[in-house]
């Protein structure tokens, strides 16, 4: 389905819907407008619906960087801090705004300024103005059918990097990676038309087993590599360059520090094309670097990739982004069909056997002394502790039969149906239900989830649901269940039984949280019978606690955070210790953030006129990694998410801005705030 652009209500001004996504947001204009539908090639750039109006101006909605392009060569760039910005001649106009990519084309000069909160475009008279809308989400292909055996497996990931939009560095932006097809075991090899791996001149040679097949898995789709047999592990181009992957750290190891810095290099190396952009972390490498990013920009990508591994890793490693997620996965035959969906998030991937599972307390000591609760006698859950990872990972995640401690457990069917959600233009639905009387006060998420205005809501409260009522629910279609109340052996606690969700056969909640003691059963049911994922919770938890965290993962899923990143916050940075959990897909979101990628500030010290603020960012199923922001803090810098970016000195003025731009969670001595119930004047 493409994106939709109608006129206002009253005239005014045009309505942008992204159906994929759900998501809408609306461009004002100076006069009445009737937009007519325009032809896409007007663009250099691929756009999926455009349509053409006159007027004398138009306010984007939001204060956003717009990059002036000639003839697809990027000839300025406007920031809402740089006050004003003149051109003259025809331009297109990209605004970065989410959840599209919206593109304005002009034949007119255009003075671009920032007017309070919002960015104004004026013409000279009445022009005329085409604008073009391409989603930024993304399908497979096809299916690749494959044989049993790590030869076959071999076969289906050289393919990966068929989904590949480009060979340039360019394709280290998310929406220029296409989403790599999938693949299915069967009798024999089979590849539907049109897959077709771009000719790179890269091939990874490893010995033919899972366990080094799958490691390779992200690397090859996104150097566009064969995979091939070999007595060792190695990367080698048809220019004679070799590279040894099973290096000093170990074979894993090392080729996820190749995926990491080739990445980060293609990112610095862009900055020579389209996007001719102050990027930070540039700024932080190039003096390091004897290397001519403007010569290389234009050379081959095994040219460049031999360039790249000509650093040393170490290098670079502290400009590279926090990497967003490391799989383990069981190296056998039944993992192959998760990879691509592994592969699409360029995670490092790591081959661990799914060890016995080994019983584990419900309610371990450590748990018990920080709920500060006494507890029954705890009884035992058999689980795996995958390894920690070994470097800046946001996500973890486990590919395996056994529930994993502090991981998703990723499920291929929760993936796959992830992609054949059939998208509808009416608000997010939302189910509360509060089975318990004495956590009534965590109904209150029904009112954190409606303040993000990117989206319409409609939201439903429910108490004290019996059996059949909760089962009735579950099978209407809804976005989001948000449980409060108890969970037992025998399923979810309701007045007049017990609901046991894995006697279920059709669920048509999309995603959900099931705020109670030890709900990971539970809410595998729900995936197991039809959601795409959500959280859970893996020992018993206090009532307290379990409304407290309601109420932040409220927050932080309205505020665009995934489920995996909600966990992630919460876990670390309010409740450390606690033991929620994503299962399926945890890289749902539930909405859209102001600024495309939900922030975490954090004060780490405060006076009169300055906050010293460690800012960090996650990436999200429309702005994956690769993507850039800017603070508007600096008029000229943008960096790339994912993780901790940068610290900052910042005024009283500059830190509201900060605030006042999305809701955020804010972080300062111990305590939690959100920057749409506090101004710097509270923290200065």
């Amino acid at each position: 389905m493409k994106p939709t652009v109608t006129a206002l209500d009253d005239n005014r001004g045009i309505r942008i819907f992204d159906p994929i996504e759900n998501a809408y947001f609306e461009v004002e204009t100076a006069t009445p407008v009737a937009p007519d539908v325009a032809a896409c090639d007007h663009f250099r750039f691929p756009v999926e619906t455009a349509v053409e109006f006159a007027t004398t101006a138009l306010r984007i909605p939001e204060l956003t960087s717009v990059f002036l392009h000639d003839d697809g060569e990027l000839t300025a760039t406007f920031d809402p801090s740089d006050g004003r910005l003149q051109t003259d001649g025809p331009r297109t106009l990209e605004v970065n705004i989410a959840p599209t990519k919206l593109y304005l084309r002009v034949n007119q000069p255009v003075t671009i300024h920032r007017d309070g909160d919002v960015v104004r475009l004026d013409f000279d008279g009445e022009t005329v103005v085409r604008v073009g809308v391409r989603s930024l989400h993304d399908r497979p292909a096809g299916t690749i059918t494959t044989t049993p055996n790590p030869e076959g497996a071999m076969r289906a990931v050289s393919l990966l990097g068929s989904a590949l939009k480009t060979t340039s560095p360019e394709r280290s932006f998310p929406t220029l990676r296409g989403h790599p097809p999938l693949v299915e075991v069967g009798d024999e090899f089979d590849v539907p038309n049109g897959i077709e791996p771009p000719d790179t001149g890269v091939r990874i040679e490893v010995p033919p087993e899972y366990e080094y097949v799958y490691p390779v898995s992200s690397l090859a789709y996104y150097l566009g590599a064969k995979v091939v047999a070999g007595d060792r592990p190695r990367l080698v181009t048809d220019t004679g360059f070799t590279y040894d992957l099973d290096g000093a750290e170990g074979f894993e190891q090392t080729v996820g520090r190749v995926l990491r810095q080739t990445f980060l290099l293609d990112c610095v190396t862009r900055t020579e094309g389209y996007y001719q952009v102050d990027l930070h972390e540039r700024r932080r490498v190039e003096s390091r670097l004897d290397v001519d990013f403007a010569a290389l920009y234009d050379r081959p990508l095994a040219d460049r990739l031999e360039t790249y591994l000509g650093v040393s890793f170490e290098t670079v490693a502290d400009a590279i982004p926090d990497w967003p997620l490391t799989v383990d996965v069981d190296p056998t035959v039944e993992s192959l069909d998760a990879i691509p969906f592994v592969a699409n998030d360029l995670a490092v991937v790591r081959t661990t056997p799914d060890p016995d599972p080994r019983p584990v307390k419900q309610t371990p000591e450590v748990i018990t002394d920080f709920l500060g609760a006494e507890t029954d006698e705890p009884v035992t859950t058999e689980f795996v502790t995958p390894d920690p990872v070994s470097f800046d990972t946001i996500g973890h995640a486990w590919v395996g039969d056994s529930p994993p401690i502090d991981a998703n457990k990723l499920t291929v069917e929760s993936l796959r149906r992830s992609l054949d959600v059939d998208p509808d233009e009416s608000p997010i639905r939302i189910h509360v239900v509060c089975n318990d009387t004495a956590m009534r006060d965590e109904q209150v998420v029904s009112e954190y989830y409606q303040l993000n205005d990117r989206h319409q809501f409609d939201i439903s409260m429910h108490t004290e649901l019996s059996v059949a009522e909760f089962r009735e629910l579950l099978a209407e279609s809804a976005d989001f269940l948000h449980y409060i109340g108890h969970v037992d052996d025998d399923g979810i606690v309701c007045p007049d039984g017990h609901l046991d969700t894995t006697t279920l056969a059709d669920v048509n909640v999309k995603a959900f949280l099931l705020n109670a003691c030890n709900s990971h059963e539970q809410g595998m049911g729900l995936v197991e019978a039809g959601s795409l994922g959500g959280i859970i919770t893996l020992f018993d938890i206090a009532d307290s606690i379990a409304t407290r965290a309601g109420l932040h993962f409220a927050r932080l899923l309205a505020a665009g955070h995934t489920l995996r990143t909600s966990v992630h916050v919460l876990r670390n940075h309010v409740l450390a210790g606690a033991r929620w959990m994503t299962v399926g897909n945890g890289g749902l979101s539930l909405c859209h953030s102001r600024s495309g990628n939900p922030l975490y500030l954090r004060l780490l010290d405060t006076d009169d006129e300055t906050a010293h603020t460690e800012i960090q960012t996650f990436v999200t199923p429309s702005h994956g990694l690769g993507s850039v922001l800017n603070f508007h803090i600096d008029s000229d810098t943008r960096y790339l998410v994912s993780g901790e970016l940068d610290t900052f000195d910042l005024s009283p003025s500059e830190l509201d801005d900060v605030l006042d731009g999305d809701t955020i969670p804010v972080d300062y001595e111990n305590d939690r705030y959100w920057s749409d119930e506090i101004s710097a004047a509270d923290l200065l």
